[in-house]
């Protein structure tokens, strides 16, 4: 028996135009976006397919709640100017609770009056005319419950709005928790700031209403290398991570295109090599990067805590030489190797390690041989030194220069007694971090520091590199130690011939 054919057209002629953009709107998040930005924004929309990809993954968000499946957190890069909260703290919320109305929502920033903003705007798009019209009877605010920064539907639906650094999130609960810039770009160069955001996001991590399904979307610039984005990564946890930074870029170091972009296969979306051609063209981000400076261009639009190639030390300053090659510039007597050491008590990998560094100066360069870093208590350090300077060819002439803090006067002196090594309390270092680097720069720029090729060069060069923003620059601090001291007396020039690789 054939089914009866289905006239299509007399369906649609009986359906009303507001009828079946309703349907499509409640269907999909993406055309409740197009549909109603024009209640919250008085500018002319400008789509790009970035925010159609980040409203399809927003509502696969939705639908494994609807459906009470386990989910991963979503961590979302993306830059400034690309309707990031738009989508996902302003309208996705609205969408949210037409599709369930007793959804509760917990939304943050970094600041109450921002965070109060995004609130503010959901809410007008839901008391809108045009939402009403489209939906009449679907939705209704509690009169008594019904402020800015905390509004309830009849439904006992729930939107509640904090910031960083307030602890107003106690108390409530949510199936959504939104995290719009929880660090502002100034806030990121502080570690009091990134402290507080980080202390922030573990107090809302309480906050689920169901551990398993309940779902928190941090969406954020990258600022530093430790700030929340950076902590979720290194973590090691699930995570839906979408990263789209503003231009395709190829990576200093290995040459690939694009290698920041999550999921990878977005790169053949961008045109040009850009984003969003229409926000974020050429001029745009040309403008951005004399507005932002190196590294705020490289956070904010290209989602790195540093520029790829370096800030204030470029990578490609640091050149590399074989041991081979090293040997022979050394000759038979070999090279008297020194070591700085910058020493801290803890085994904690959540504060700052311990780092070694081996250098030795032939003629008018410094060549390094060792950089490395590790997280020991003190009496696991005091065992680990005298191994680590044994196999780096400490010898009778080799000294131990240690930073002068309070955890290094106890390693001098700890290890002038149960050691025979040459240990030396450093020159206290004077100036910033900041000034000291800069005193340095000059120095390993005109090609001057020089790495013995080793399994541990990335890491240092990165460091090194990513200083102000890496996470950790206590590498950097021995490398200062070491061309400061060298720096201290005029050297004769060397006529040894360098062959560098």
């Amino acid at each position: 028996m054939t089914e009866p054919e289905v006239d299509y057209a007399m369906l649609l002629s009986e359906v009303s135009e507001d009828e079946l953009v309703a349907s499509l709107c409640e269907d999909r998040f993406y055309f409740f976006f197009l549909e109603f930005w024009e209640t919250i924004e008085a500018v002319e929309l400008v789509p790009n397919w970035h925010i159609e990809y980040l409203c399809d993954q927003l509502q696969q968000v939705y639908e494994a709640w609807a459906a009470k499946r386990a989910q991963p957190d979503v961590l979302i890069n993306v830059p400034p100017g690309t309707s990031k909260s738009t989508t996902v703290t302003q309208l996705f919320p609205a969408w949210l609770w037409l599709k369930h109305a007793g959804i509760r929502i917990l939304s943050s920033s970094h600041t109450a009056p921002l965070a109060t903003s995004h609130a503010v705007k959901s809410r007008l798009c839901l008391k809108s005319p045009k939402f009403q019209r489209l939906f009449p009877g679907r939705l209704d605010f509690q009169d008594d419950q019904d402020g800015k920064t905390d509004y309830r539907n009849t439904a006992l639906g729930q939107r509640f709005s904090t910031s960083t650094g307030t602890g107003g999130a106690m108390g409530n609960h949510a199936d959504f928790i939104l995290i719009d810039d929880p660090l502002n770009p100034q806030g990121g160069a502080s570690e009091n700031g990134r402290r507080a955001a980080e202390d922030h996001l573990k107090t809302l991590a309480t906050r689920k209403t169901d551990k398993a399904r309940s779902v928190t979307v941090l969406v954020m610039q990258r600022i530093h290398e430790l700030d929340p984005a950076g902590l979720w990564l290194a973590s090691g946890r699930r995570l839906r991570h979408i990263c789209l930074p503003g231009e395709l870029t190829k990576d200093a170091q290995t040459g690939e295109l694009g290698k920041q972009v999550r999921p990878a296969e977005l790169v053949a979306r961008y045109t040009d090599g850009l984003l969003d051609t229409s926000r974020l063209g050429r001029e745009v981000l040309e403008g951005l990067k004399t507005t932002l400076g190196s590294y705020g261009y490289a956070g904010q639009v290209q989602q790195l805590p540093s520029p790829d190639e370096g800030g204030i030390l470029k990578k490609t300053w640091f050149r590399t030489i074989s041991v081979e090659a090293f040997q022979a510039l050394a000759g038979p007597r070999g090279a008297v190797w020194l070591f700085d050491a910058d020493t801290a008590y803890t085994a904690d990998q959540k504060n700052d390690p311990s780092a070694l560094v081996a250098s030795c100066y032939l003629g008018q360069t410094l060549y390094v041989r060792y950089a490395g870093e590790m997280w020991l208590e003190l009496p696991d350090l005091k065992k680990r030194l005298p191994e680590l300077l044994a196999a780096h060819s400490y010898s009778r002439q080799s000294k131990l220069y240690v930073e002068p803090k309070a955890s290094g006067k106890s390693v001098v002196q700890e290890l002038r007694a149960i050691s025979q090594l040459n240990v030396v309390e450093a020159p206290s270092p004077t100036g910033s971090k900041l000034e000291r680097v800069h005193g340095v720069s000059p120095f390993i720029e005109a090609g001057r520091v020089v790495l013995l090729d080793g399994a541990w060069n990335e890491a240092f060069v990165t460091q090194c590199a990513g200083f102000p923003t890496a996470a950790h620059d206590d590498m950097l601090d021995c490398l200062c130690q070491a061309i400061a001291r060298y720096n201290l007396k005029p050297r004769r020039r060397s006529a040894l011939s360098e062959v560098i690789t």
